[in-house]
């Protein structure tokens, strides 16, 4: 099955679950679940552990749990972010989930292009503290397959081992864990069209042309369980004076290293939505920018702009042929970049045209 067709595999099974889990909302209601988040300025990255080699504390002696109450408390979603370098320029790549429907349970092996579904089946208590041998299998082949939780005393972090994971460490996707994936995504140096940068540090202090000032990071999740239920997530930088009180908010979109900041404005329900655009920057990464800026002149051929980004990774493009992707290697010995273009249809992703691209003539060969 190629990636198209696993995302979208993927993404129904996704929204089935999302339907079943919705099932008992109001129908005639569009919004559920609008509560915002919010990091402090300084310490957003520092209540975040992600020392794969890190012991689990436990305690000399715990409580068995039975499957039901073991699951209820693993439900939600668990982070990989031992890769803090991947994080920040793809997001979280690697997660668990747990999900319940009505009395069955799912564990979900999520992957930057699919994920694999489990039904649980069984649990057995290893005797080692909170040790636990999770027996699952797959709907296809019936197989068991193992996934052993080593699970810290306070249920925030849990250090699993299965086919694909070797005593790895996974975190509780709770609201801070999310600041910290949203701040270290965010923090870097950007310029703008005019080579003007703007820098946001770790730790919340940010230097534009203009002006210093502190800021936190905070979101909001909007869930819409009406005919195709979905999620939103508003991200946000919110400007700080010296006493941490709030005096000024921007919305802010990042697709690969593009970062669009815009005004913000109230809708009817006192929802901050997006308003004027401020500023679209690029993130400054050395070998990174000038891959973007051969993927850049290419797309420049066809009118490309970004459109949105898949589950993978992948940046999808609007442009004059229909949606694309498009994908650079390089450099090669003669310092030029090899740039792909694919055509998205709904049952594949095919190669249209290949370029060789030398980003500091600007110039472009087709490759025949």
């Amino acid at each position: 099955m190629n990636i198209i067709m696993k995302r979208r595999v993927i993404t129904i099974a996704l929204l089935l679950s999302l339907t079943a889990i919705l099932g008992g909302c109001n129908k005639s209601q569009s919004v559920v679940n609008n509560i915002e988040n919010t990091s402090s300025p300084v310490e957003t990255t520092a209540k975040v552990s992600t020392n794969e080699n890190n012991s689990i504390t436990q305690t000399k002696s715990s409580t068995v749990l039975t499957m039901t109450e073991l699951l209820n408390k693993l439900q939600g979603e668990w982070y990989n972010l031992n890769d803090e370098n991947s994080i920040s320029e793809n997001g979280v790549q690697r997660s668990i989930m747990i999900e319940k429907e009505e009395n069955d349970y799912t564990l979900v092996d999520i992957f930057p292009d699919t994920a694999l579904s489990y039904k649980v089946s069984s649990i057995q208590y290893l005797g080692n503290n909170n040790s636990y041998l999770i027996t699952t299998h797959n709907g296809d082949d019936q197989n068991n397959i193992g996934f052993t939780f080593n699970i810290s005393d306070d249920f925030k972090s849990i250090n699993i081992t299965s086919d694909y994971d070797k005593d790895v460490k996974y975190v509780k996707a709770t609201d801070e864990t999310k600041q910290y994936v949203q701040m270290l995504q965010l923090v870097g140096t950007y310029k703008d069209d005019q080579n003007k940068e703007y820098v946001f540090k770790d730790g919340g202090i940010a230097t534009w042309p203009n002006e210093t000032f502190k800021f936190s990071v905070s979101f909001i999740e909007k869930i819409f369980p009406n005919s195709s239920p979905s999620k939103e997530v508003y991200n946000y930088i919110i400007v700080n004076d010296n006493n941490g009180k709030e005096t000024m908010r921007y919305l802010y979109e990042i697709i690969g290293n593009k970062l669009t900041i815009y005004k913000t404005a109230l809708d009817k329900e006192n929802n901050y939505i997006k308003g004027a655009l401020v500023v679209t920057l690029t993130k400054s990464n050395g070998t990174t920018d000038l891959i973007q800026k051969a993927i850049d002149i290419v797309g420049k051929k066809y009118n490309a702009v970004v459109d949105y980004k898949v589950e993978s990774g992948v940046m999808i493009y609007k442009s004059d042929i229909g949606e694309i992707s498009i994908d650079c290697s390089g450099p090669d010995k003669t310092n030029k970049y090899k740039v792909s273009i694919f055509k998205e249809s709904a049952s594949s992703s095919d190669i249209f045209k290949e370029f060789n691209v030398d980003v500091i003539s600007g110039s472009v060969e087709e490759i025949k």
